[in-house]
């Protein structure tokens, strides 16, 4: 069975500091993911092009697709909303407004039919987390392989990163 740390990175302080810590452990079969929420600064871009030649570890990328579960509230839009009566004009302008964008977060936020809020807390699950298991991690798990998961969170962030354990099983 083979061993692979994987390392999320974002391009900000705390993931790069957790990737050159990976590094300066030698650490085996190492490699980092990104998740293009499709907000990203180009200079973001730019430096993760950077700091995959200046590291040599390879940096994954990892991008949401939102196009069937918009594809299914156009279902249900189509349907639904023509049975329950709603005027026609409203159904077709909702029809013509739920389209695809290719940019992650807005696509997210056509389908949830709301941007995130406090109260209302998915971007990161949906377009971080749910991409890198899906495109990354099972890919690999489904060869019989185990992964560590690496992430830099600073602990003056928030009280509750502050008491986060530092390994989870």
């Amino acid at each position: 069975m083979i061993t692979h740390n994987i390392v999320s990175v974002s391009g900000g302080k705390d993931s790069t500091a957790t990737l050159l810590v990976a590094i300066a452990l030698e650490t085996e079969n190492l490699q980092a993911v990104f998740a293009d929420t499709g907000n990203e600064h180009e200079q973001t871009l730019e430096y993760l092009e950077y700091l995959e030649q200046a590291t040599g570890v390879p940096i994954t990328r990892v991008k949401a697709d939102f196009s069937s579960q918009i594809a299914e509230k156009r279902r249900f839009i189509e349907t639904k909303w023509r049975e329950q009566g709603i005027e026609e004009s409203v159904v077709l302008a909702a029809l013509d407004t739920l389209q695809p964008t290719g940019n992650p977060f807005l696509d997210l936020c056509l389908w949830k039919g709301r941007f995130p809020s406090v109260r209302a807390q998915f971007c990161t699950l949906e377009l971080k987390r749910d991409p890198m298991l899906e495109q990354v991690v099972i890919p690999l798990t489904e060869q019989g392989d185990m992964i560590l998961s690496w992430q830099g969170v600073r602990a003056g962030e928030s009280l509750n990163r502050r008491y986060l354990r530092e390994c989870d099983e």
